[in-house]
């Protein structure tokens, strides 16, 4: 008895259809549905890496964001730049600006990114 004469009955994976295989590793009963299968696979394997690229970025830009500042050197310190405000008041480096450009806060320009305040100044705030 040859290989060619055994007749296996499995179910496509593709439609879930009964069928006869010739062979012990086919698993579709039709070309089609090989086919369909195939595209299938290779839609969610792409989704896959999309999805992974997208949680990357989104963990690049999580951990970019939440550079730690330490608060016990925050405590020491006279004069605070424009983020170390921000955290202190839980808003964000444009609040700060904003707030300098209003005169609710008096800041010193040292350069052009060189902006410090004075503790006392963010104290009186609150």
């Amino acid at each position: 008895m040859s290989s060619t004469n055994i007749k296996i009955l499995k179910q496509c994976l593709n439609c879930g259809n009964m069928f006869e295989a010739q062979k012990t590793t086919t698993k579709y009963c039709s070309h089609k549905c090989n086919s369909q299968h195939y595209k299938l696979r290779k839609r969610l394997e792409l989704k896959k890496e999309i999805e992974v690229d997208t949680k990357e970025k989104i963990n690049k830009n999580f951990k970019a964001k939440t550079t730690q500042i330490d608060l016990l050197n925050i405590k020491d310190k006279d004069y605070l730049s424009v983020k170390e405000v921000a955290y202190l008041m839980n808003c964000n480096t444009k609040t700060v600006y904003r707030l300098i450009k209003c005169k609710k806060i008096k800041s010193t320009n040292l350069n052009e990114r060189l902006t410090r305040i004075k503790k006392s100044e963010v104290e009186k705030l609150f």
